[in-house]
Order: C-alpha cells, then sequence, then structure tokens
C-alpha cells in the first residue's frame, strides 16, 4: 500500500481525498530510478546448521539478477551465490532481467557460535540491503506449504530446526512430532527479531506458538519472550504424537515473514551469571534455563583481545556446546552481588568505582542497592545492560544519598537510535562529599533467576561515539558516492573529531572529513578509479580527536563508527537501525555517471553567496527526476549535515530539481553574517535519484571544500 493511501484511510472522503492529492503532487520524483540496490526481504529457510553446507532462497525488492557474492558478518559463516542453470546453447538475454529471487550457499564452521548473522549479496546492481540468516545446532526442515489444517500437519523428526513463513492471512502451519519417553523439549521462534533491519517491511509478524494433542487439544501457547517472539518449554511426561502450531497473533500473513523454530531437548540457557566478562579471564558461570540442574555451571574464558562491548557467547556444559547467550565485555573490574541481602540503604553492598556491578533481582519486589563515596563534583555515568541480552528485567535505576532521599533517577534510554528498556545515567555530578546508594529493581516489581543485570559504572571521562549513516556506499567505475558520519558527544567533549577509512576495495580512494568542534556530522567521500574492477569490501570507519585537559597532558579519544542500516517506517518516515557491517561496492554505471561541478573551493564572507554550478551526466534513455542537495535529508529532517556553523543552501537562489532530460544545476551556498571563521571544511554536493518515498540513490561529485574568512 502506498505511502499516501496508509495515511488516508479512515479519515473522511473528502479530507482523504485533498491528502492523496497532495501526495501525487509533491512526490513527483517517487520510484524514479531504473536500477535500485536490491533490498532483501526473506532468506528461506531462515536457517542453517552448524557444521553443515546448505542452499537457500533469498527474495528481494528490485533486482538480484547477476549476483556474484554474499558477504556474512562476524566469524564462522561463509557465503556463495550459486549461478542460475544455463541450458546448453542457451544464451545470455539481450536486456537484463528482472529476477527478484537468487540461490544462496551457507556454510557453516563446526565451531561457529550459534545465534544471528547479517548477511548481503552483492549484484551488478550494487551491494543489497542486510538479510539475517540464523545458525542453529540441529538439521534444518524446511516447510511443506500443505500443512495448513491439523490433518495435514507436517512431519518432523526431533531435534530440528523449522523454518517456514506465515505468508498470507489466517495462515496455519502445523508440524508432527513423535514423542518416544518422557522429556522435556524447548520451543525457540525467531521471527519478528529477523525483520528489524528490513528496508521496507511495513508491518510486522507477531508470532504465536501452540503445543496440541495429536487430538488437537491446547497443552501450552507462547507469544512473547524475546521482543515479540516466542519462547516454550513443555516436559512432556506421555509417548505419543503432538503438534506444533505456528501463526500470526492477529491472523494476518505476509510472503516475506519468515521464522526459525529450533526444538530439541538439550539443555537451553536464557541468561547467565555473572551477566558481564572480562576477556581473558577464567569466569565460572551460572546457567540459567531450561533441562538444567538446579546452581548448573561452566567455565568460560573470552579471548584476551576480545573488545568491549554486548556480544554472544556458547558456553559448554557437561561437554555439550550450548546455544547462543548474549553478555557484555568489559574491561573493567567486576562486582558481583553478594549472596547476603541488600535491599536498603543499611544493607547495601560497598563498591569501588570504576566497576561493572552483576547480579540478579532474585524475587518480587526485590530491590538490590551498592554504595559508593564521592566527593562534591565528581562525574560519573550509569548504564545498565540488561534487556539488551534479553534478560526478563525491566531496570529502573535510582541514586539516593545517605539519608535515603531520591537524588536521581533514570528509566529507558536509546542505544544507536534504537529504544531500549535498559536505563542509564550519563555524567552525573555528586551534590556534596559523601555516601550515595545506586538502587537497582525491576519497575514492575517482578523478579526471578531470569532478572540478571549489569551496571557499568565509569568516570564521566570526555569521549566521543560514532554512528554511520548509511551502511553500504555504492560506486561505479569513475563515480563519487558519500556518507555521514555523526559524533555523540559525551562528558564535557566538543572538540574536532578528525574521520578515516579502513578496508577500501582496490580502486577506490577516500577524502576524509572532520566533524568540526560543536557540531554533530561530518563527512567521507569515495571515488572510484575508471578502471576500477567489480568488487565490493567491508570498511570500518573511525573517528579520532585532542581533548584539551588544563594544567594536564591532553587526552586522545578514538571510536569505531556504528553502520546504521536505512529503513522505510510505516507512515513514510525513515529510520535507522544499528548492522554488523558497512559494504562498498562497485558495480554497473547507474541513472546518474558523473556529477561536475565549477568550483571546488568555496571561499565565502559573513553575508556573502557563492554558487556552484551543477552538471549531472544522465544514464541513456534516463529521464527521471534528479535532486541536488548538500545536506542529507527527509522530509525536511536532517540526517547529515557538514556545513560549517553559518552556512546554508541557498534554496531561492539555487536550482535542486533537474526533470526530464534537464542536466544543469545550481547550488548557492550563503553564509550569515555571523558565521564563524573555519578553513576547508569538507561538504558534499549530492544527486539524488529516489527509489520510493523513503530511499535514494546518492551520487557525490568532487569533494567540495568551504572556507570562511573573516
Amino acid at each position: 500500500m502506498s505511502f499516501a493511501r496508509r495515511l488516508v484511510r479512515g479519515l473522511p472522503t473528502f479530507v482523504s481525498a485533498t491528502v492523496a492529492l497532495l501526495f501525487a503532487v509533491a512526490d513527483p520524483a517517487s520510484a524514479q530510478t531504473n536500477n535500485s540496490y536490491p533490498m532483501l526481504m526473506s532468506l528461506k529457510p531462515a536457517a542453517a546448521q552448524v557444521g553443515a553446507t546448505t542452499e537457500h532462497e533469498v527474495s528481494a525488492r528490485y533486482n538480484l539478477y547477476g549476483a556474484s557474492k554474499v558477504i556474512v558478518s562476524g566469524s564462522g559463516v561463509t557465503g556463495e551465490v550459486i549461478p542460475p542453470e544455463v541450458k546448453p546453447g542457451e544464451k545470455p538475454p539481450e536486456k537484463k532481467p528482472n529476477t527478484p529471487k537468487a540461490k544462496v550457499r551457507f556454510t557453516v564452521a563446526p565451531d561457529a557460535v550459534p545465534g544471528v548473522r547479517d548477511f548481503r549479496v552483492i549484484t551488478p546492481q550494487g551491494a543489497s540491503t542486510v538479510g539475517q540468516l540464523v545458525v542453529g545446532r540441529d538439521p534444518v526442515v524446511a516447510e511443506n506449504p500443505d500443512n495448513d489444517t491439523l490433518g495435514k500437519a507436517q512431519l518432523v523428526n526431533l531435534p530440528a530446526t523449522i523454518c517456514g513463513t506465515i505468508e498470507k492471512a489466517e495462515d496455519l502451519d502445523f508440524y508432527k512430532f513423535k514423542i518416544d519417553a518422557p522429556t522435556g523439549l524447548v520451543f525457540e521462534v525467531r521471527s519478528q527479531r529477523l525483520l528489524n533491519r528490513l528496508h521496507d517491511m511495513q508491518s510486522r509478524v507477531d508470532p504465536l506458538i501452540t503445543l496440541r494433542s495429536a487430538t488437537g487439544g491446547v497443552l501450552a501457547t507462547s507469544d512473547n519472550h524475546f521482543a515479540g517472539d516466542p519462547l516454550l518449554f513443555y516436559q512432556f511426561t506421555q509417548p505419543g504424537d503432538y503438534v506444533l502450531e505456528v501463526r500470526d497473533v492477529r491472523y494476518q500473513g505476509n510472503a516475506d515473514w519468515t521464522y526459525a523454530v529450533e526444538v530439541h531437548n538439550r539443555p537451553f540457557v536464557t541468561q547467565v551469571s555473572p551477566l558481564a566478562l572480562v576477556p581473558g579471564v577464567a569466569t565460572q558461570l551460572t546457567l540459567v534455563g531450561y533441562n538444567l540442574p538446579a546452581g548448573a555451571q561452566a567455565p568460560f574464558t573470552l579471548p584476551a583481545d576480545t573488545a568491549a562491548g554486548v556480544c554472544a557467547i556458547a558456553p559448554v556444559f557437561n561437554g555439550q556446546p550450548l546455544n547462543d547467550v548474549t553478555i557484555l565485555r568489559t574491561k573493567s573490574a567486576i562486582t558481583l552481588e553478594t549472596p547476603q541481602p541488600n535491599n536498603t540503604i543499611e544493607q547495601a553492598q560497598t563498591i569501588a568505582i570504576p566497576t561493572v556491578v552483576a547480579g540478579t533481582i532474585e524475587s518480587e519486589s526485590d530491590v538490590d542497592c551498592f554504595t559508593f563515596e564521592a566527593k562534591a563534583g565528581d562525574r560519573l555515568s550509569f548504564r545498565v545492560v540488561a534487556r539488551q541480552a534479553w534478560s526478563a528485567i525491566d531496570p529502573f535505576l535510582r541514586i539516593l544519598n545517605d539519608k535515603g532521599a531520591l537524588v536521581s533517577e533514570a528509566d529507558d534510554s536509546t542505544v544507536h537510535r534504537v529504544q531500549t528498556a535498559d536505563s542509564g545515567l550519563e555524567n552525573w555530578g555528586a551534590p556534596a562529599d559523601g555516601k550515595y546508594t545506586i538502587e537497582i529493581r525491576d519497575l514492575h516489581l517482578r523478579g526471578g533467576a531470569q532478572f540478571t543485570y549489569a551496571i557499568e559504572i565509569t568516570r564521566a571521562v570526555p569521549h566521543f561515539l560514532l554512528e554511520v549513516d548509511t551502511d553500504k556506499t555504492l560506486l561505479a567505475p569513475g563515480s563519487g558516492g558519500v556518507f555521514y558520519v555523526r559524533a555523540l558527544r559525551k562528558n564535557g567533549f566538543a572538540g574536532v573529531v578528525n574521520l578515516g577509512v579502513e578496508g577500501l576495495p582496490a580502486g577506490v580512494t577516500a577524502t576524509t572529513g572532520r566533524i568540526l568542534a560543536g557540531a554533530n556530522d561530518g563527512c567521507v567521500i569515495l571515488h572510484a578509479a575508471p578502471d576500477a574492477k567489480f568488487d565490493a569490501s567491508n570498511i570500518r570507519v573511525l573517528g579520532s580527536a585532542t581533548h584539551t585537559v588544563p594544567n594536564a597532558e591532553p587526552l586522545q579519544l578514538s571510536a569505531v563508527g556504528q553502520p546504521l542500516q536505512e529503513y522505510y517506517s510505516p507512515g513514510g518516515g525513515r529510520g535507522n537501525y544499528p548492522v554488523d557491517m558497512h559494504t562498498v561496492s562497485i558495480a554497473e554505471p547507474m541513472d546518474v555517471r558523473s556529477v561536475k561541478l565549477s568550483a571546488t573551493d568555496i571561499k565565502l564572507k559573513p553575508g556573502e553567496s557563492r554558487k556552484i554550478d551543477v552538471t549531472i551526466e544522465r544514464a541513456p534513455g534516463f529521464t527521471g527526476n534528479v535532486t541536488l542537495d548538500v545536506l542529507f535529508q527527509h522530509l525536511e529532517s536532517p540526517f547529515g549535515n557538514s556545513l560549517p556553523k553559518g552556512v546554508t543552501l541557498d534554496g531561492a537562489n539555487s536550482k535542486t530539481l533537474l526533470t526530464g532530460t534537464e542536466t544543469q544545476g545550481v547550488i548557492t551556498l550563503k553564509a550569515a553574517a555571523d558565521a564563524p571563521v573555519v578553513e576547508k571544511q569538507l561538504i558534499p554536493v549530492m544527486a539524488h535519484v529516489s527509489i520510493n518515498f523513503v530511499m535514494k540513490l546518492t551520487f557525490a561529485g568532487e569533494p567540495v571544500w568551504v572556507t570562511v574568512e573573516k
């Protein structure tokens, strides 16, 4: 359904007609491109087995024709494209066909950690968006589509990873299995979590599983556990035939709503305690989950060179590798919650800062308290990792003074533009010398072994994080592209961030900009040589900075950029979601072959304007709309702006919309009367071609350097 239709549904007739007309007029450039990059929508089957090589079908919006390479994130999994069969004597097509599907093959190493991998398909149209592959321990069973009734339930031998699709409204998928002796089975569903990164999934699946007897009687159901995905454990006491039913809780369906249900009777871990590990340090983990004896433990050591952050591990219990479980990697010392009660200020456990406190809200109404000393003006940061590691807790954090009075509190936070239930306090300042207590509890006063948490407590030193918008840069031989990098400044850092890039494909060069002091965004402009070969590789975006400290050595700061993939959110908005890789690809020439500029060294004095004549070269036959800009924006919301402070695009004196066969445009930059001095700030001049209402193909001209003089 189009954006206009979604918006107007339910409005009075005369209002809806007016709004629809406005969108018809306001969006003339929608779907103008002839050659969009592929937007992956589903992988069938959605899972691959550890230690096996399996074949799969990828579906996409736009063209997968000529797919040649598969890139997989992380380690232990590789992918390749299976070329389509060519009959003897068959000639290549004269015109490139539209192929929305491709066959791929994944090989999973025997020691690969189970879980989910991002993958990307490289095509002559450029790098695709990311898809997601589930890596499981058991044989993969693909759905027989004719399994929509209890009487047609598909027979499955367990253990298995059952892969299917809720492909239509009122679709019910039934799977029959046999139990020979009493046992406990785990049913873990991955479905809703596989759609987070999809570009153009306008509605999300909400899976529900039901366990039935052979005659259809309901034994158990599960809805939301891991976000919207179910998790069910059932203890079978009687041998016999049983049926698993999978459906959407609303009885909706979509051809791309895939799922993978891992069914087995092995130990299954949902949480480990402690939830935080120090790389290189052997730790005895307490395992929380199903088919485990009380107090089950497993030793585990992260590799010493593991970077800090949230990651998945697979412990080994009694010689048996387990499923993936999420933990926090940290370089800080870990403080374990003591067995003694710590529910009040008087009982609070004393901690030294910096540290990571690891504990559990063991029971309903449990509150954990930790006391620390601080001096007036001390700056501290508190970050909870719990829901990010699929803990059951909805953490709520409070800081109390020595009298028990509330000083500060925190609930939900945002991590790389994604809302999370985990709480955090950044750059908290102690109001006076004394003892303070940090209190953590579940917001709804629930508790249990699943309610684990880690609280990272650090000195609030100046630093920054980097976000890269977007996760892929598409180039053709002789063409240019650009991506923006945003700095998230922390604890008083306001300085310049210099950008860098590692891992570019052969034949690609980068002009790296900077994020000016006090500003948010910088950019990196890439250019592929005219003789660059078709290729693709993942890059790392780096940032470095120096922070001046009074009467001390300057701090040398650095960060690695987090790639963010854009997505088309319901209602026509543009959102971002973190992914595991940023891919640069060199592929076939696209709609815009080049962007030529009349000037690239722009010097402005306050109050002055300068024009840049822009000439684009269109592909033969391409007459779609092309929009020129120096900001990356959607619906007038900027997602990237590296212009110096006080410098703007003068729209009234620019020509930014090129229609039909037009190739000449104008960009006018204007400096405000109070624009501060700056020397050679890198900006792009971009030519956008719409793919849909939100997504664009972006082409960049030569690097432009803007100087504001006195």
